[in-house]
């Protein structure tokens, strides 16, 4: 999964869970005039029309959570919640001051709330808040002017507010980066627990879910086909004998790069064990993997192997070359039975003579040349 993809996931929650905490708080105050005693009718029809888009912007988010229309990414729902909240309070603010000014220090600590809520909404970065909160306080200032409310009357009101604003942005962008730096740090687990550390290839562990995976589409699809290439390293602990365990692992590292360059973008590979090597190739018929079988063995054999660094090996120059196995799949085959199948055509491989590929003598094709 990558970043972006994380913090999609992770919008759509917030926004879900942003979405019914703000439509519970709007109907919270909605009918509760009589409890905190406020009779004015007035007041209770303008502030019903600034929570309409509030209530819109929160409706639509919750529907497309519950019914995925529209489709939108998730940070334009949160967007329209926060900046719908930002001019809605703003606006009522306003209107506070010019009517109703003795109510402007109740007013203040629902700005407040209101204010944290619509910082902890933009947590996505600085131009999130510049349209969540910037774009409503420069409307705010420019309104209070038009609409002659002085705005040095309005500033002890204001203080407590704007401070939380800040407070607000400072624990977002920490959410943000902490945000960030969980899924690093869930990513270098995953990937510890999915790579070999020397070669870069994935493990056994890795790679058996992706043979069940193929498995699965092949029996669902009976026009899909794939096949198994097993490949162990020949002498290989001659060459760990001979020139030490860091040419060894030079080697090992040095197959796997040409195992990759043998391969196409939707083949995978993987360490399967010490000197063995395991590829599996979907799509792909009999004579398809001998070919790539082929190429495999071409590319260990025909170049050799050589120490990068002669301080820590010397000058070494070793002709490595690799024994194959390879078998297809047929509609019985469970993980297990196809990669003992591949096993047996490694066994023939090596009792030939190394540095050839066979197939499982059991389901060999006449029509397949010795390679």
């Amino acid at each position: 999964m990558t970043y972006q993809a994380y913090q999609e996931r992770t919008q759509w929650v917030f926004a879900f869970y942003s979405g019914w905490l703000l439509l519970a708080a709007l109907l919270a105050y909605q009918f509760s005039y009589d409890l905190r005693g406020t009779q004015n009718p007035e007041l209770w029809s303008i502030e019903s029309l600034a929570r309409l888009p509030v209530f819109i912007s929160t409706i639509i988010t919750l529907l497309a959570h519950y019914c995925g229309e529209p489709n939108w990414r998730p940070k334009t729902f949160i967007r329209m919640m926060s900046l719908s909240l930002s001019l809605m309070m703003s606006g009522l603010f306003l209107v506070y001051a010019k009517h109703w000014p003795e109510s402007l220090n109740e007013f203040s600590g629902r700005l407040e709330i209101s204010f944290l809520g619509v910082t902890l909404l933009a947590t996505v970065g600085m131009r999130d808040w510049f349209i969540q909160i910037a774009i409503p306080l420069i409307l705010f200032l420019v309104t209070a002017i038009l609409v002659e409310v002085p705005l040095i009357r309005l500033a002890p009101f204001l203080f407590s507010p704007l401070l939380m604003l800040i407070i607000g942005l400072v624990v977002a962008e920490i959410m943000r980066r902490l945000g960030k730096h969980q899924f690093l740090s869930e990513q270098g687990m995953k990937e510890l627990a999915t790579t070999d550390q020397l070669t870069g290839l994935l493990n056994r562990h890795a790679f058996l879910p992706l043979i069940k995976h193929a498995i699965s589409r092949a029996r669902r699809d009976k026009q899909e086909r794939f096949c198994l290439i097993i490949g162990d390293l020949d002498h290989f602990k001659a060459v760990n004998d001979t020139y030490g365990h860091d040419f060894g692992d030079l080697v090992l590292r040095e197959t796997a790069v040409r195992l990759g360059a043998s391969l196409r973008q939707q083949d995978a590979v993987c360490r399967w064990g010490g000197e063995e090597f395991l590829v599996l190739l979907p799509a792909t018929g009999s004579e398809g993997a001998m070919e790539v079988a082929r190429k495999i063995l071409a590319a260990m054999a025909n170049t050799p192997i050589r120490c990068p660094d002669p301080d820590r090996c010397r000058e070494i120059s070793v002709r490595q070359t690799i024994s194959l196995g390879l078998t297809c799949f047929n509609e019985e085959d469970s993980a297990e039975n196809l990669i003992a199948s591949a096993d047996l055509g490694l066994y023939q491989a090596k009792s030939e003579g190394r540095n050839r590929v066979r197939m499982d003598p059991a389901r060999e094709p006449v029509t397949l040349a010795q390679a």
